[in-house]
């Protein structure tokens, strides 16, 4: 690995290349560790090393230096084998080569930050969202010591330099597929493959329901009423191409995400009219009476009692 020391004269110091990264690639003792995900590179951190010549010696045996490859460089380790998927939705599982990293409770803020802002962020950004409440120099440090902590525990899942902070390419992420679903569902209608895909997602959970972090709650609201808008749009689609079942599913979940929704209860009322069943759509509509009177102190649109009239 390491090959064959040249000859050196007496008077010619002996340094020898250390090996920092796996396969083989070396980084001379004049070049600085480089700063990955791994927190702070120190400048120098290979130092050269004479070895003690004696008058004629022409060939000097290379010696291992103990301890030296746990100080490479993070960016130079190898990448986590096998896919990377980070699921946000119901809460935070990090999978890397389909088992479950385990990163911390300052890691896994770190990547659901990241993810929220499109993968990839200023360092800046991070640290003031995460420790808003401390000095820029301090919000900053946390932000080092939690990357370097990151990559040690799952190495290849992000990518940092001195200003930004990426996540693995290639990453799955399923609030981004969840997204993007949402959106063709509002914009394509009832595509019967797209139907197709949206009876397989998850569209039954919010972003992360358990955290309760203030640079959290705007996504979380944001992505909550795309996803109830979804399925109310996905119920009726669903019961036009005769899924009725499907469509009155769709409409429950819609419902149990937001009990006190008009357009939920609509979408549910109308899957269930659209399905024959005139006595669950009149029951569903009493109780949600009940509910609005009790809670609100309201009365139910006036549309969804036409729709039971006119059924």
């Amino acid at each position: 690995m390491f090959g064959t020391a040249a000859a050196l004269s007496p008077e010619t110091p002996y340094r020898p290349q250390i090996p920092w990264a796996a396969g083989g690639s070396v980084a001379s003792a004049s070049t600085g560790a480089s700063e990955s995900i791994g927190g702070t590179g120190t400048a120098g951190a290979s130092e050269s090393m004479a070895m003690p010549g004696t008058a004629g010696q022409r060939h000097a045996d290379v010696l291992t230096l103990p301890g030296r490859t746990q100080a490479a460089s993070p960016s130079a380790q190898p990448a986590h084998p096998g896919p990377i998927e980070l699921h946000l939705l119901g809460g935070f599982r990090l999978l890397v080569g389909g088992e479950l990293a385990q990163i911390g409770g300052t890691g896994q803020r770190v990547l659901a930050a990241v993810a929220c802002r499109g993968r990839q962020a200023t360092r800046s950004q991070i640290a003031h969202v995460l420790w808003p409440d401390t000095t820029s120099e301090r919000a900053h440090g946390n932000l080092r010591t939690a990357l370097y902590r990151l990559n040690r525990r799952a190495p290849g899942v992000a990518h940092a330099t001195s200003s930004y902070i990426q996540l693995a390419v290639g990453m799955r992420i399923d609030l981004e597929q969840s997204t993007r679903l949402a959106n063709r569902i509002l914009a394509r209608g009832g595509d019967k493959a797209l139907l197709n895909d949206a009876l397989q997602a998850n569209l039954r959970d919010d972003l992360l329901p358990d955290w309760d972090e203030e640079w959290l709650a705007d996504h979380q609201y944001r992505y909550r009423q795309l996803r109830i808008t979804a399925l109310e749009s996905l119920s009726a689609h669903l019961a036009s191409a005769g899924y009725h079942g499907a469509a009155v599913q769709a409409a429950l979940v819609a419902v149990q995400a937001d009990t006190l929704r008009d357009s939920a209860h609509e979408a549910l009322i109308r899957a269930s009219l659209a399905q024959g069943n005139r006595h669950e759509a009149y029951t569903h509509f009493t109780a949600y009476r009940r509910v609005l009177r009790d809670e609100l102190g309201l009365e139910p649109p006036a549309a969804l009692g036409r729709l039971l009239t006119s059924a």
